[in-house]
Order: C-alpha cells, then structure tokens, then sequence
C-alpha cells in the first residue's frame, strides 16, 4: 500500500506540473535566452516533484505537521535541484556536442537523447536526495541515490524521448512526465524496501496496518509530531515513550524512561534486540518486526 500511495504521488506530480510547463512555454518568446526559459522550467518540475516527495514521509506516518514541513523542505530543495539539474545538463550537452564537433559527427538520435536527457536526470537523483537530508539519515541518502540514479536515468531518458519524437505534442509531455514521476517513485520505494533493516507494522488501532521501514541509526516512537513514528490516539503513550536503534547490524528497541512501559512478547523490559516475529506494545499499539514488503 506505502509503494502504491508513492506511484499515485509521483503521477500526480506529473499532473501538476504539467499545466506549469505548458503555461512556460506558451510564454518562451519572452524569455532573454534560451538557459533562462529551460531553467525556469527545470525549477518548476524540482518546486512541484520536490513538494511531493518531501510531503510523503509525513502522509505515511499520517501526521499533517510532518507531511507539511516536509513539503515546504521538499518544495525549496526541489527548486535548488531544478536549477542543479538544469546547469549541469546544459554543461553536459555542450561538453557532448563540443566533442563530436571535433570528430565531424553529429549529435542525432540516441547521443541527441542521452544528451537532453542529462538534465532530468540530475533533477531526479536531486529529488531522490531530498528525504536523506531532511532526516539527516546516510541509509536514506542511498536509497534516494540509487533510486534517483535508476529511476531518474530510466524516466528522464523516456521524457526526453517523448519530447523529441513528438516535438509540441502536449500529450506526448503529459505522458513523458507521469513516466518520470513513475520510475523515480517506483525505484525509490523499491530501494527503500533493499537498504532497510526491516520493518515494523503496526497490528491495531487507528493506524492499523502501517509499515515503517527502519532506515535510521535512531528513530523516535511517541505522540510529539516531531517523532519519527507517530501515534496519535493510542492510550498511555506518551510524548516521546520509545526509540529503535540499530547497534552493530542489531535492532534494538528501548523506553525513553522508567515512565514509559514498554514489553516484548507481553514480559517487560528496558532494552532488548529484537528478532523477526518479535510483538512489542508501547502503551495500547503493538507491533510486528520483521521484513514485511
């Protein structure tokens, strides 16, 4: 369901931004050059796909406070990334033209898309990178790199096909950005599933049925909206009641306190490794660890 609702957010990105893109270039004459016109497009696509996945981390966590701290983080990176992405791929372009102009050969067909195409990419490896540096986790940061290297490599080069082959086809651009926003969300989720040190799920209440992926060296279990884990109307859980982290490769669950109960398989305890299978309660939430995706 958490990859589903990701494929959904980064369509939807998609289309957003696509009437921003149309509305850029229906005003090109305007702009001085042709770098302005592609950098105010390029920040547009990091401002809206930024947004997006900034916001996620709150949504899966279901708290407003997060998912909105994190699209406003998500949206600023997300024009940084635009303006990166855009510089490089000029650079990048002109590197690639200037080289086969020394040789006698043209820049057409594949070199052409892999050329225009660098641009995108870079955009969305940036993107990718955005979580790892709001949650200042090293794990997260891998998993936005090589999801942003495959997915932004993969959807970049298609959106840029779809451009060139249907030059001024707004469909075609349509298509071409849900194909971004789909392979960037797809490898980033799927990535995040292989770096994790497996997940908890949550088995009642509310939230029933929630996964979080333990990609942190520490992660905050409690009520207070700055937890990494957040869980609102569970009893006797307290502001910040637990945390789980990981100690040479092992997962290791702990109370924040003497006034924070917690237990694993229904005894008590102050701090334990947790192996797969193994039910813990923090007040009236219990969970599951293991590898669940």
């Amino acid at each position: 369901m958490k990859r589903i609702i990701m494929l959904l957010l980064g369509c939807c990105g998609a289309c957003m931004v696509w009437p921003c893109l149309l509305t850029i270039q229906y005003f090109q004459p305007v702009f001085p050059g042709y770098l302005s016109f592609s950098l105010t497009q390029g920040i547009m696509l990091g401002l809206v796909f930024g947004a997006i996945f900034g916001s996620f981390e709150g949504i899966v966590v279901s708290s407003r406070t997060k998912a909105i701290k994190g699209l406003l983080f998500g949206a600023v990176a997300g024009v940084l990334s635009g303006a990166i992405g855009v510089f490089a791929g000029q650079a990048f372009l002109f590197g690639v033209a200037d080289s086969l102009q020394r040789t006698e050969q043209s820049l057409t067909g594949i070199p052409l898309i892999l050329a225009n195409s660098m641009g995108w990419v870079i955009i969305g490896l940036c993107i990718s990178l955005i979580e790892g540096f709001r949650s200042r986790s090293l794990r997260k940061l891998l998993v936005g790199l090589a999801g942003g290297i495959v997915g932004g490599s993969l959807g970049g080069m298609l959106l840029q096909l779809s451009v060139i082959r249907y030059p001024g086809n707004q469909t075609a651009l349509l298509v071409g950005l849900v194909v971004f926003g789909f392979f960037l969300s797809f490898f980033y989720s799927f990535f995040e599933n292989r770096f994790s040190y497996g997940s908890i799920k949550l088995l009642n209440g509310p939230l029933r049925g929630k996964e979080y992926h333990l990609l942190k060296s520490r992660i905050r279990i409690g009520t207070r909206d700055t937890c990494d884990i957040v869980l609102p109307g569970y009893r006797n859980v307290t502001p910040l009641h637990a945390s789980i982290q990981i100690k040479k490769g092992r997962v290791v669950l702990r109370p924040a306190g003497k006034s924070c109960p917690v237990t694993v398989n229904d005894s008590p305890t102050q701090e334990v490794p947790l192996r797969r299978e193994d039910v813990f309660a923090i007040g009236s939430a219990k969970f599951m660890y293991g590898i669940f995706s």
